[in-house]
């Protein structure tokens, strides 16, 4: 079962959108800089269809307008109607109103809905020239998962320079998101861990064992020397043997002290790798901060009439999560702080002989161990005698002892509460908050800050902050010289019996079923794992017979030559360069660091089957019968695990693929009765999937549907002539109906040899 059936289909949109979300506003803030090219209008196009797919799935309908207008301004502007800065404002100013979706909850989303109805409508005219019309009441209905139609498809900035509070609501109750490569590696240390304390206490059983047979050695010598009295030669006789018996479990006991040495160590050395491992997990890239920080910039320096760019460097640099999340606060106010106090309008930039374009540059990275950050503009700097006026002003120094200030003790009164140069308010500054925001907060990390003035040149504010798969029970089996291991939990049993050949060429054994015996076919492992031609060996063999996804015995057998032993292994990841390897799950490390795959059962029952199909004549009357693996490939993954979900309760097998390209690397080594595809997808598109499933002699037959929003005539027929069988729009979906066509397609969900699970399981 995948790990997603335990969230609900809203739960599966929220992140979703919380994704398309940031990746949006991070390519819309690209335009500015000229950023408008086919590759960035791609991303943006994608990922408003995405998330209009999915919102419509969950039934935001005012979601789906939104997305939708957003997605065919991004088509217009492939096509060549470029996106002008205004137009990028009422862009984000939607994002915005998006991104309030990832952080209500689904009993929440109808008041979303309605609450959002007049932004959304007039977001949907600016962007159309279009008035929209309101939503009407049967519209706003949520629908069920089940009944939704189908359309393809949080940090917020605080405008109160005061205020973080957004940001912390969403941190509140965070998840620690780490990469799924190292979240791997964690459990591979674990696990190894864990197998290796297992070995230590195999060997303090032995160490036992020693120590109970030395002493009853020092007791027999005890005996000995008590009846040696009245037979000398035969004490010495039996003492020589009790220390000839001694001298070899003290050899024994010195090779096990040693082999236990040489275990600690290496225990002490993975238990620090793995310590060092999560810690690691605790880091995320600095580059995490910048999408906010750069439409924070973007946003007020449109307010102010400033034209100001950000440059970022190091956004790769690594920091730990909690560090990352409270630097988001003194960032914003340090970059408040240049875009009001250092940089000048353009007017004034000219008259000093700059550029128009203020410039602010942000850098992270590290130094001796330590995190630095330096954000730096090239404005008119501090004006030290205003700073030192203001502090005499408000008692804080007198003018007598501030005449003897050093230029750096002067700009230390910034960071002081309350404090600021400003004599009015405004939207930006003059509260008399910042500063001293910002050094509290490094100072309460670790860390510090500190103020380098460059008068005429611009300010440098100078931070420094410190840095900071499972087990598995497996029975190892060989075939032709080759050792795999196959997971216990899904051996139904091991038994030696005897393989008879059939006149059609075909292999069976009999299994006594109390008084009947019924005949099972049996074939080579090998071939169920590289559908090669090994020739099965009659007379008595090992067979092993499998549990279905169902729990219950497959009706097939499967040779192998030998039980080397069962043992418990250290999952681990294949390496994706190997790409998808047929009937094999993951890759294990036996005891001399030898790789050892591990065979995936639901795999080796399939591929049992056909190979068992290409072996054995059938009934041309049975032809098409029992069809029932689908491959669904879709962009979204909220309506991936919605369609398949849907084919899962209709008892179909269901494997998924995010895009055209992952779907044809599948299809090159995985047997499917069904192709079920997206049209509009990144790497390959589904009509490019379909004629390369149609230029394909072996695949050329597979049946095709193929989904999409489009729903005009001349998108059908497009689908349809590239060689899908059936062209179904999203916006008129109907999941009787999507059955309907599958079924008529493939026939009812039946394979032959394994029972079907409800629930199934998704690749």
């Amino acid at each position: 079962m995948s790990d997603l059936d335990d969230l609900s289909i809203y739960d599966m949109f929220r992140m979703e959108a919380e994704e398309q979300v940031e990746q949006l506003q991070t390519r819309l803030l690209g335009l500015k800089d000229g950023d408008a090219n086919e590759i960035a209008l791609r991303s943006l196009m994608r990922g408003a269809h995405s998330l209009k797919g999915a919102a419509r799935v969950v039934g935001l309908n005012a979601a789906v307008r939104l997305t939708h207008a957003m997605e065919e301004r991004f088509v217009a502007a492939q096509e060549g109607r470029a996106i002008t800065q205004p137009e990028v404002d009422i862009l984000l100013r939607s994002v915005d109103v998006l991104r309030g979706l990832t952080v209500i909850s689904e009993d929440e989303a109808p008041a979303w809905s309605i609450e959002q109805e007049p932004a959304i409508a007039m977001l949907v005219t600016e962007l159309t020239g279009v008035p929209a019309e309101a939503e009407t009441s049967a519209d706003s209905e949520t629908p069920t998962p089940e009944d939704a139609a189908v359309e393809e498809p949080p940090t917020r900035v605080s405008e109160d320079p005061t205020s973080s509070a957004a940001p912390d609501k969403v941190i509140a109750d965070f998840n620690l998101r780490i990469t799924s490569q190292r979240f791997d590696r964690i459990i591979a240390m674990s696990s190894d861990n864990l197998v290796q304390s297992q070995s230590l206490v195999r060997l303090q059983e032995q160490m036992l064992r020693i120590q109970r047979r030395l002493e009853r050695l020092v007791r027999s010598v005890a005996d000995a020397r008590r009846k040696g009295a009245r037979d000398p030669e035969k004490q010495a006789a039996v003492l020589n043997i009790i220390m000839a018996q001694g001298e070899r479990d003290r050899a024994r006991l010195g090779g096990l002290l040693h082999e236990l040495d040489r275990m600690i160590h290496t225990h002490e050395a993975n238990s620090e790798r793995l310590h060092q491992e999560v810690l690691h997990a605790r880091l995320r890239p600095f580059g995490d901060v910048v999408p906010n920080l750069r439409r924070l910039v973007r946003d007020i320096s449109s307010e102010m009439g400033k034209k100001v760019r950000l440059e970022v460097s190091g956004d790769r640099t690594e920091v730990d999560r909690d560090i990352l999340e409270k630097l988001r606060s003194p960032l914003e106010h340090l970059l408040r702080n240049a875009l009001d106090h250092g940089l000048e309008t353009p007017a004034q930039r000219l008259a000093a002989g700059k550029t128009e374009e203020g410039t602010i540059r942000l850098r992270a990275y590290h130094a001796n161990g330590r995190l630095a950050i330096t954000l730096a503009d090239d404005g008119n700097g501090v004006n030290i005698t205003a700073v030192s006026e203001r502090a005499i002003n408000r008692g804080l120094v007198r003018q007598s002892v501030a005449s003897l200030l050093s230029d750096a003790e002067i700009l230390e009164f910034l960071f002081l509460p309350g404090f600021s140069t400003r004599t009015e308010v405004t939207e930006i500054s003059g509260r008399g908050f910042g500063l001293d925001v910002v050094q509290s907060t490094v100072h309460e990390s670790g860390g510090s800050v500190k103020i380098e003035n460059n008068p005429g040149r611009g300010t440098t504010f100078h931070i420094v902050l410190p840095v900071t798969r499972s087990l598995m029970r497996v029975m190892r089996i060989e075939i032709e010289n080759e050792t795999y291991a196959v997971p216990l939990n899904r051996l139904s049993r091991v038994a030696n019996l005897n393989v008879t050949r059939e006149p059609d060429g075909s292999a069976t054994v009999e299994l006594a079923n109390g008084t009947e015996a019924t005949r099972i076919p049996v074939i080579h492992m090998m071939n169920a794992l590289q559908s090669a031609g090994t020739q099965i060996q009659a007379g008595p063999a090992t067979v092993l017979f499998f549990l279905n996804d169902k729990g219950r015995e497959a009706p097939i057998a499967f040779q192998i030559d030998r039980i080397v032993d069962e043992t418990t292994v250290a999952v681990r990841q294949l390496d994706p360069r190997l790409g998808r390897m047929a009937a094999i799950a993951a890759v294990t490390l036996t005891e001399q660091n030898v790789p050892l795959l591990i065979v995936e059962p639901d795999d080796v029952l399939r591929l049992a089957v056909q190979a068992q199909q290409r072996n054995i004549p059938t009934d041309p009357s049975q032809a098409g019968a029992g069809r029932g693996s689908v491959l669904v490939v879709d962009d979204s993954g909220t309506v991936r695990q919605m369609l398949r979900r849907t084919l899962l309760r209709a008892r179909y097998q269901v494997a998924t693929a995010e895009h055209g390209a992952e779907a044809w690397n599948l299809l090159q080594v995985q047997h499917f009765d069904l192709l079920v595809s997206d049209v509009d997808m990144p790497e390959m598109n589904g009509i490019e999937l379909v004629e390369h499933v149609r230029g394909n002699s072996r695949l050329s037959q597979l049946p095709i549907i193929l989904l999409s929003y489009k729903g005009r005539e001349e998108d059908r027929r497009r689908g349809l002539e590239a060689g899908a069988d059936a062209y179904v729009t999203k916006g008129e979906f109907q999941e009787q109906a999507f059955l309907q066509v599958v079924t008529d397609l493939v026939g009812p969900a039946e394979l032959p040899g394994a029972n079907v699970h409800p629930e199934g399981s998704a690749s």
